[in-house]
């Protein structure tokens, strides 16, 4: 949902062509200035998806070598950071890695004044806190700030440290600290501003796309915190500002961009429950999506189709759009678990097909690329697995430390919550249904809705749904979802025989409408999935060697 892979490409084409000039070393400014042409043509080509991105790849190399042979650093940094825009586009990381490491070796000792090692740095450290490697990554980011602050046009200046500003809130987000999140994406907003129109070098389409984007950033950071009105209309007025400056004709803004504004929109509209709204937007989004083909983007609009027309009651298109969401979300699994493989697959057939010219320092090159994308690959699923034990632990914590008696003193709640729209016996009243509603499990009913429930309790939607904010921090949706997936969490944590019951089942007895959205929403409550907290659960029995009961045998 964050623009990590736009790169000032025409700013550093002007530097290039202004160090051209000034490069006194082997070469003619002639073969330059050709291979300058090519690489505005390839740069456009990668911004619009246009060709093959491997053939651009090796194009990119060979432009690369013969910059390096005539001697000319900043056209050498500069197809590298097309290297590193084509590689982030496509998430490949670890390669982003491996290539900085050789362009860092160049920039040591060397001036930036044009940026271009601020460029480097700032990808180096947005791959490596993809990977979670975040002390390396946070490293990066202020040496990328530091090399930003010496580039010499101001304008330009300002771009790029707002960009690092957004870019490093990787690790903030890593890290869980929303604070230091916002702060930074305030700041980032702060620098783009800055910057003045029609300046000759940042474009007017650059800058106001950065500040729709820092725009969308920091409602989607208000956007996080619903359990507040506060938090929605600081949401909705940053959300709305950058809307506005995407549907401005008067900027060309990258439809991508465009796209995850559209479906952040709906987001927010979902929270609002205004959900025909969020529907229009998705649908908006969808629409754009399918001339640029952005597989994130389009789940996220499936995501939230899903949950806008449950919102809505309508339960097939709801059904409709989760399985699309699933089988897509299936198929992009099956393609980053593929993608090691497939790497190291095209190293090795490079290596074949260039056998006769292979010296034996470039086969320990590939031996070590090799070694290096099998490491990176066991890293991170190391990690992926300690967060899925980490989310593991903290569901059995919270269970184990559940005081016995849930018992709530009503009145003295009400009162200490602050004031309301609603008269306080009012609001007792209603609390008091509510604590009997979730004491009965009425929520497992799969038929449930806000309305029903807002008739049994012979009120209206919008108290009810004013009440579920202010003391479940949650919207009626995600309240239900909650109370239905704890209520499964403590049937398979108390009573083993429901761990050997299918999901289906468990999803029924739940009170879900289908498997696929219970699924979804377990994951969503607790970060982890149901198949994978039922195995922890076996597994941890396994260990300490619990015998069954003979009414728990499967």
């Amino acid at each position: 949902m964050r623009k990590y892979y736009t790169i000032l490409f025409f700013s550093l084409l002007l530097s290039f062509h202004t160090a051209i000039a000034q490069n006194n070393q082997s070469g003619t400014i002639s073969q330059i200035k050709v291979i300058e042409k090519e690489l505005k043509v390839i740069s456009k080509n990668i911004e619009g998806k246009i060709g093959d991105p491997k053939q651009q790849e090796v194009r990119l190399f060979q432009l690369k070598a013969k910059l390096e042979k005539l001697g000319n650093d900043q056209g050498v940094f500069l197809s590298g950071s097309l290297l590193m825009e084509l590689y982030g586009l496509q998430n490949r990381n670890k390669d982003v890695i491996k290539l900085v490491s050789e362009l860092k070796k160049m920039a040591q000792g060397k001036k930036d004044p044009y940026g271009h090692i601020a460029t480097i740095y700032r990808r180096n450290a947005l791959a490596l806190g993809y990977l979670g490697l975040d002390d390396a990554s946070i490293k990066d980011f202020k040496t990328a700030i530091k090399f930003a602050e010496t580039i010499e046009n101001s304008n330009t200046r300002l771009y790029y440290l707002s960009l690092n500003y957004e870019n490093m809130t990787v690790y903030y987000e890593n890290k869980q600290m929303e604070d230091s999140l916002l702060y930074y994406r305030l700041k980032s907003l702060e620098e783009a501003k800055k910057i003045r129109d029609n300046n000759g070098v940042v474009s007017n389409d650059l800058k106001y796309d950065q500040i729709a984007f820092c725009n969308m950033a920091i409602g989607v950071s208000y956007l996080s915190k619903t359990d507040t009105k506060e938090s929605i209309a600081l949401a909705e007025k940053y959300l709305l500002e950058g809307l506005k400056i995407h549907e401005n004709k008067a900027y060309n803004i990258l439809p991508t961009n465009k796209i995850t504004m559209l479906n952040q929109v709906s987001w927010l509209y979902l929270e609002k429950e205004e959900y025909q709204k969020s529907i229009d937007y998705a649908q908006r989004a969808l629409g754009l999506e399918k001339r640029i083909h952005n597989v994130p983007n389009r789940m996220d609009s499936f995501e939230f189709l899903t949950e806008a027309y449950v919102g809505i009651g309508n339960k097939e298109k709801s059904k409709f759009f989760l399985e699309k969401y699933g089988h897509l979300r299936d198929s992009l699994n099956v393609a980053m678990k593929n993608n090691a493989d497939t790497t190291m697959k095209g190293e090795v057939e490079k290596v074949q097909k260039d056998q006769n010219e292979t010296t034996r320092k470039q086969w320990m090159l590939v031996i070590f690329v090799v070694l290096s994308i099998e490491i990176f690959t066991l890293t991170f699923w190391i990690r992926e697995k300690k967060l899925m034990k980490r989310k593991y632990g903290m569901i059995i914590s919270k269970l184990k430390d559940e005081a016995l008696n849930k018992t709530t003193n009503i009145i003295t709640e009400v009162q200490t919550r602050g004031k309301n729209t609603i008269s306080n016996q009012t609001e007792i009243n209603l609390l008091s249904k509510l604590n009997d509603f979730e004491n009965e499990q009425l929520f497992l009913n799969n038929d449930i809705s806000l309305t029903s429930l807002a008739n049994s309790f012979n009120t209206n939607t919008k108290y009810l749904t004013e009440l579920i904010k202010k003391y479940r921090s949650q919207n009626f949706n995600n309240y239900i979802n909650s109370l239905r997936i704890n209520y499964i969490i403590h049937k398979l944590y108390n009573e083993p025989r429901y761990r050997d019951y299918k999901i289906s089942y468990l999803s029924e007895v739940s009170g879900f409408i289908s498997y696929q959205v219970f699924i979804l929403a377990f994951k969503n409550v607790h970060g982890v999935t149901p198949s994978y907290f039922i195995q922890s659960l076996k597994e941890e029995d396994s260990d300490i060697n619990i015998p069954k009961t003979k009414g728990e045998q499967s």
